[in-house]
C-alpha cells in the first residue's frame, strides 16, 4: 500500500486540490482504511473532469486490478475496479468479444466506468454501461461488501451506476460482452455545410448504430454551425480477419504545458478551419483504436490547454427541443470572448427508467471543451439558465 500527499486534479487539470492520496493493494487494506476514515473517496485514473473523485482523501484503485474471471465462451469478464478497459482489450479483442459500450478513450478503470456510467457513441442501440453490467462487489462505509444486482440489492444497484462514488467503493464487477468478428469498422463520414446538415445526416443515417460529429463552434453565416459526423458499423464477415489482434500504435506525446495564450479565438479558427477543409464526405475502413480511441493517439493531450485548464461543459436536450435549442446555444458561444476548442455532437436512445442517475436522454448532447479564463464561468452560467430553459420538464445533469 502507498500512502502520497500531493496536489491531484482530474484531466482537465482544474480544480485542484491537496489531498492524501493512498493505493491499497488489497481489500483487507482497503477495509482498514474505511473503518478508520470518516471521509474517503474512491478514484480510478483520473481520466474524469472537474471535482469529480477529489477530496481530502483519496483511495486509488489503481493497484486493484487483477481479471478475476474472463469466460471467453460466453463473453462474460469479471475484473477488479482498478482494471483498465486498455488492459482488457489485449485479452478479450482475440478471444472474439469487443465492449458493448465504450467512452472516447480506453484508459479509464472499469470502477470508473460503473461509477460514471460511461456512455459512448451508440447510445440509441446500446444505452450506457449500466445496461451490460451484471453485477459488482461494493464496500459500505462499515467495511461490509454486498453484492449488487438488478435482482439482488438493486436499488444500491442504480444507485451506484452514475453515482460518481457515493455509495461505497467499487471493489469488482462483471459484466457482458458483444461477438466481435473484426478488429475494422465500417466507417462512413458526412461533410456538413451548416448546422440544419449536421442534423439532417443523424437522422438519414440513423441505421447506423454508432453516430458522433465534430462540430465547428466559429463557423458564421452562411454556413453557422458546420462539422463532420462520423458514423460507423462493424465490418462485414467477409473482412474479418484469421486472427484478431487489437492494434498497437505508436502514440505521440505532448511533453509541457502549452503556454496559455496558444489557444485562443484565432488560432482555435484556424485550427477549426484547417479540419474542415481536410473532411471528406465517404467511406472507409478504420481500425477500432482509431474509431474509438482517436484521443488516445496523444499522450498527455490536456497540456495544450496550459496550466490554467480546461472545463467539460456537457448537456443533453431532449430531442423535440434539441435542433433549435443547441443552434441558439452556439448562437451565444459564437458570441461570446470564450471559444471551446473541442466540440462534439452525438444522438441518445431511451434510457432505462431505473437508471436514475444515467445521463443521456432521448435526444442530443453537445460536449464543448473551454480554456479556463477569467469570464469562462460566467459563460457557464448563461448556459445553464439557456439548457433549462430549452429542456422544459426534463431533468438534464
Amino acid at each position: 500500500m502507498t500512502n502520497n500527499t500531493l496536489t491531484i486534479a482530474n484531466w482537465g487539470n482544474y480544480p485542484k486540490t491537496r489531498a492524501e492520496l493512498i493505493a491499497p493493494g488489497r481489500v483487507e487494506e482497503l477495509r482498514n482504511l474505511v473503518s478508520a476514515r470518516d471521509r474517503l473517496i474512491a478514484r480510478g485514473n483520473g481520466k474524469c473532469y472537474g471535482d469529480a473523485a477529489l477530496g481530502p482523501c483519496i483511495i486509488s484503485s489503481l493497484h486493484l486490478n487483477r481479471i478475476l474471471d474472463f469466460d471467453a465462451e460466453k463473453g462474460i469478464v469479471r475484473c477488479e475496479a482498478g482494471v483498465l478497459l486498455a488492459d482488457l482489450l489485449d485479452v478479450i479483442v482475440p478471444a472474439g468479444w469487443f465492449f458493448h459500450v465504450t467512452p472516447g478513450i480506453k484508459n479509464i478503470t472499469v470502477g470508473g466506468a460503473v461509477a460514471c456510467d460511461v456512455h459512448g457513441k451508440n447510445h440509441p442501440a446500446k444505452g450506457c454501461f449500466s445496461n451490460w453490467l451484471i453485477s459488482f462487489e461494493l464496500m459500505r462505509a462499515d467495511g461490509g461488501i454486498l453484492t449488487c444486482s438488478r435482482s439482488q440489492h438493486a436499488d444500491l444497484f442504480w444507485q451506484t451506476c452514475g453515482g460518481m462514488g457515493w455509495t461505497g467503493i467499487i471493489l469488482s464487477a462483471s459484466f457482458q460482452l458483444m461477438p466481435l468478428h473484426s478488429i475494422y469498422m465500417r466507417q462512413l463520414a458526412v461533410r456538413a455545410e451548416n448546422f440544419e446538415e449536421l442534423f439532417a445526416a443523424f437522422d438519414k443515417h440513423k441505421n447506423l448504430p454508432y453516430a458522433a460529429a465534430w462540430v465547428d463552434c466559429l463557423s458564421d453565416e452562411p454556413a453557422p454551425g458546420r462539422g463532420v459526423v462520423y458514423f460507423a458499423d462493424h465490418a462485414a464477415p467477409e473482412h474479418a480477419e484469421t486472427q484478431l489482434v487489437y492494434p498497437k500504435k505508436k502514440t505521440r506525446n505532448v511533453p509541457f504545458y502549452a503556454p496559455s495564450w496558444l489557444l485562443n479565438k484565432w488560432s482555435i479558427r484556424a485550427h477549426n478551419a484547417m479540419l474542415f477543409s481536410r473532411s471528406r464526405s465517404g467511406e472507409q475502413l478504420a481500425d477500432l483504436d482509431r474509431y474509438f480511441y482517436p484521443l488516445d493517439s496523444i499522450r498527455n493531450w490536456n497540456r495544450l490547454y496550459g496550466r490554467r485548464g480546461f472545463i467539460q461543459y456537457q448537456f443533453c436536450l431532449p430531442e423535440k427541443h434539441s435542433f433549435e435549442g443547441i443552434r441558439h446555444i452556439l448562437q451565444t458561444i459564437r458570441r461570446s470572448p470564450d471559444i471551446p476548442f473541442l466540440t462534439v455532437l452525438k444522438r441518445h436512445g431511451d434510457r432505462p427508467a431505473e437508471a436514475v442517475h444515467s445521463f443521456p436522454i432521448r435526444g442530443y448532447s453537445l460536449a464543448l471543451d473551454f480554456p479556463r479564463t477569467r469570464g469562462i464561468f460566467s459563460l457557464v452560467r448563461v448556459l445553464d439558465e439557456l439548457v433549462w430553459h430549452e429542456s422544459p420538464n426534463t431533468f438534464t445533469k
